[in-house]
């Protein structure tokens, strides 16, 4: 249960972004906004790989570890709304179950969104889970709240809020995969199971992200600021 717990937070939160020591603000004049867009602009893609084909793969350590492949199958926009199909195999997960899920993640009026299901491939439909990842917006604003949000995994009993979302700014990270030039988000988790008995967690999470790929690394910390779980792209195909 525990290790379905915490790939739970960190594959809701996976979509789906501060520089080292620094968390701060705009200073008022706009400028610091502007450069901001302008940045943002030049970026291509979203908050995730839109290129049919593409294999992104994950490693997965600390509490419970596990590769996790995404296979872009298309990308398809109608309107205003791109949405992005892709299939997710969980390598532990063998006989029936290691059959590709289909998920989709979507873009609209300037939003970028996922939900919970998608992100957790099998476990999605085997622990009948729903709700909502943090929705990011596709221009990116130092320290503005993007709001609350929140998952539940029925078939455990299982509630994940995350709040105090907001990015953070700008690193550079390296990983197998290679070097990125990533935005920072970051946010606050609490979490309540009452499978067998209340159980009540809290922690923080870190999350570099690189528009056209998605998450680049993703640090899961406990109430004490230890991380207790890293995922990290570690090959691109």
């Amino acid at each position: 249960m525990k290790k379905i717990y915490l790939i739970m937070l960190l594959a809701a939160s996976a979509m789906m972004i501060a520089s080292c020591g620094s968390n701060s603000n705009n200073n008022g004049d706009g400028t610091e906004a502007e450069e901001q867009k302008e940045e943002v602009a030049k970026e291509k893609g979203t908050w995730f790989c839109d290129t049919p084909g593409k294999v992104l793969t994950y490693k997965q350590t600390g509490t419970a570890n596990d590769i996790f492949k995404y296979h872009i199958v298309e990308s398809k926009t109608e309107g205003k709304k791109t949405t992005i199909t892709f299939n997710v195999v969980i390598e532990s997960i063998k006989g029936v179950a290691q059959q590709p899920v289909g998920c989709d993640v979507w873009t609209e009026d300037g939003l970028f969104h996922t939900n919970a299901k998608a992100m957790m491939g099998q476990y999605g439909p085997a622990f009948s889970v729903t709700g909502h990842g943090p929705i990011i917006p596709e221009e990116p604003k130092i320290g503005e709240d993007l709001g609350d949000s929140k998952i539940v995994i029925e078939a455990l009993g299982t509630t994940g809020t995350f709040h105090n979302v907001r990015f953070t700014g700008k690193e550079e990270i390296e990983t197998p995969a290679g070097k990125f030039n990533c935005w920072v988000l970051e946010y606050d988790y609490t979490s309540e199971v009452n499978f067998i008995m209340n159980i009540k967690q809290a922690g923080t999470c870190k999350m570099w992200m690189k528009k056209g790929i998605g998450v680049v690394k993703n640090v899961l910390n406990g109430e004490d600021g230890n991380p207790t779980l890293v995922q990290e792209l570690i090959g691109i195909e």
